[in-house]
Order: C-alpha cells, then sequence, then structure tokens
C-alpha cells in the first residue's frame, strides 16, 4: 500500500517543500537563527538573569496561537476566494517552485500568489494548532517519573528537545506570519 494515499494530512506542511533561493531564509534560515538566539541564550544564560513561570508563559501562548488559528483559516478563506487577477498571476523574480506526484508523475508547479499564500497560512494554521495541543498537553499533564537516575536523565534530555522544537516552531510561525503580512499588505494589491 502506498504511503502517498494517506499522507494527505502532510499537505498542510507544503511550504517546507518549496523551492526557491529566496524561500529557503523564510524556511528555515531565519526560524533557526531566531530559535539559536532564543533557546541558546536560555540554556547558557537564562539561570543568571531570567526567572518565569512555564505554565503561565505556555498559557499565555496558547490565549494568542488560538486566535491566531482563527486568524490564519480566515487569511486562508479568503485568499482562495477573494476575486483578483493578481492573485491568479505567477509570481516574479525567482518564483517558488513545488514539486508534487499526481497519478504517479511528478509535476513541477510555479506558484501563483494565490498557491503561495494558501500554502503559506495554511502552513501557519497548522503549527499554530500543533503549538496549541502541546501547549494544552504541557499544562494539563504531568509526569511521575520514578526514582531512576538514567530514566531522569532521560525524560530531561527528552524534555529539553520538546522545548527545542515548541521554540523553533514559534519561531517559523513568527517569520512566516510576517512573510505572509508582507504578501497580504504589500504584493497582493499590485502586479
Amino acid at each position: 500500500m502506498s504511503f502517498r494515499k494517506h499522507a494527505k494530512i502532510f499537505t498542510v506542511f507544503s511550504f517546507l517543500r518549496l523551492k526557491s533561493e529566496d524561500i529557503v531564509w523564510y524556511q528555515w534560515i531565519y526560524p533557526t537563527a531566531i530559535f539559536s538566539i532564543v533557546f541558546g541564550l536560555f540554556i547558557w544564560k537564562g539561570g543568571e538573569f531570567l526567572t518565569f513561570d512555564r505554565g503561565e508563559l505556555i498559557k499565555d501562548v496558547n490565549s494568542l496561537v488560538g486566535i491566531l488559528v482563527g486568524f490564519y483559516i480566515a487569511a486562508l478563506a479568503a485568499v482562495s476566494s477573494f476575486s483578483n487577477e493578481n492573485l491568479d498571476q505567477l509570481m516574479k523574480g525567482r518564483a517558488p517552485t513545488l514539486i508534487s506526484v499526481r497519478q504517479g508523475a511528478e509535476i513541477k508547479e510555479t506558484l501563483t500568489r494565490r498557491r503561495f499564500l494558501s500554502i503559506l497560512f495554511g502552513y501557519c494554521a497548522s503549527l499554530a494548532i500543533i503549538l496549541y495541543v502541546f501547549g494544552v498537553i504541557q499544562t494539563h499533564i504531568v509526569v511521575i517519573l520514578p526514582d531512576i537516575e538514567w530514566v531522569k536523565w532521560a525524560f530531561g534530555a527528552l524534555r529539553m528537545l520538546a522545548w527545542g522544537i515548541y521554540v523553533w516552531i514559534i519561531s517559523s510561525l513568527l517569520v512566516v506570519t510576517l512573510l505572509g503580512l508582507h504578501y497580504l499588505v504589500e504584493r497582493m494589491h499590485r502586479a
């Protein structure tokens, strides 16, 4: 049985499969730079000058993310249905491309603004939902560990990894949201 048949739920991550010399900055470089600065400062210097209530921080982030999910879905609906000829034109410059497989054949698609914004806001909505679920789990589940050193160490490493992923997703969401807002504010109204 083909995995592609069941991979439809991963379509929302198509943003990470876009190819362009420019888009890689927004996919990986900017989010990773923000993540490295924030997470690095927290790990190495956080204990010296920073104290916070992790549970309250997650609740506040979840409040914002709950609102953002609605914004992203509304933006996705608006972009999909807004009648504007500029949205249906191919993007100018080094337009992103997306390679997908349809009926066994690879198809390389150069994106229109509408398709690009749909992919972008679908990605943002997905990240916001993931962050929300992570936040709910983090605030409502307490893990009771046995008094075994290697279990404590392994759980600590797993927790640090989860926090790293959480911070990277927030960084990516911030960068891609700003890119999407740039297109909604500036690029959508001119050819």
